[in-house]
């Protein structure tokens, strides 16, 4: 029998599939830890609110996220570098769905190592697939979290100098996915702790000024600070000219960095005078993060 690395990823949207998605997302009970069935119809409502705005966003990127056929290359070249295994993919609340791909690997592997394409372990997203992964395949191993992993590092640091080229007083803006305050007071979740260390491990090869922001708020409950948009006027303020935004909590591109990034973010740092606005595109397909994958398989 053969072993087999999962690769698991958050999923994403996809045209006509919106609500689906949607539902899956907000009645996760671990993320929405509401009485029963409060998170079903959280899910349905949410689902029934938020599906045209999401087909909206789809369109502006061209139709369809860009998230499963990264990922599945990811998987593909990480393949390429481990003798004896298999490697497949399955997200979380899309599909490829996670449960369906976990039933039917079921006694089919002498070993399962579970790697979540997170780089930062949070309840919202290590946490969700720790707990459907313990539910349907209970003898799966996890590799660890790679926020401060040296491949890890150095892929970003090499794909920012790409984006550097030309700047003369570059500013780095970490722009991490955010989490509600509730999430991470309840779990003592240690996530912005790993997403400053990463940021501070990058900016500290490259040797320039930084800060570390959070995207992609919803609703009015409290959230992660500050928010990108808030760091953007403050950076403007402070007259940051060259700005570098590095997506550091994503691992392929998606709709919240073609969308809420490349169009939003770039839109608002245009009104607020910032003269230059570059994103670095995610080295999916980074070796040095694949070399980093790697090893963290080997470990386990």
């Amino acid at each position: 029998m053969k072993n087999l690395v999962l690769l698991v990823n958050y999923g994403g949207p996809s045209k006509g599939k919106e609500k689906d998605y949607l539902f899956r997302l907000f009645s996760d009970p671990l993320v929405f830890p509401l009485p029963k069935p409060l998170p079903l119809l959280l899910g349905k409502l949410m689902a029934t609110l938020r599906w045209r705005e999401t087909s909206k966003i789809l369109d502006e990127v061209g139709g369809e996220s860009p998230l499963l056929n990264q990922t599945l290359e990811q998987a593909k070249l990480l393949g390429e570098h481990l003798r004896g295994w298999e490697v497949k993919v399955a997200m979380r609340y899309s599909e490829p769905l996670l449960e369906d791909l976990l039933k039917d690997i079921r006694g089919k592997y002498h070993k399962v190592v579970v790697l979540p394409l997170f780089p930062h372990y949070s309840v919202a997203t290590w946490g969700t697939v720790e707990w459907v992964v313990k539910k349907y395949l209970p003898g799966a191993v996890f590799v660890k979290p790679f926020y401060s992993c040296r491949g890890f590092i150095e892929g970003w640091v090499e794909a920012i100098k790409v984006a550097l080229e030309g700047l003369k007083n570059p500013f780095l803006l970490f722009s991490a996915h955010s989490l509600p305050l509730y999430l991470v007071r309840r779990y003592k979740d240690p996530y912005p702790l790993q997403v400053e260390e990463s940021a501070r491990l990058i900016a500290q090869r490259l040797g320039l000024p930084y800060k570390v922001s959070y995207q992609s708020r919803v609703g009015p409950i409290k959230w992660l600070s500050p928010s990108t948009e808030e760091t953007l006027k403050e950076l403007s303020l402070k007259g940051v000219s060259e700005l570098v935004v590095i997506p550091i909590s994503f691992v392929s591109e998606n709709t919240e960095t073609l969308q809420e990034i490349d169009l939003n973010y770039a839109s608002l740092a245009g009104e607020l005078g910032i003269k230059t606005f570059r994103r670095v595109k995610i080295p999916y397909n980074s070796p040095k993060w694949v070399s980093c994958w790697k090893s963290l398989v080997e470990e386990t």
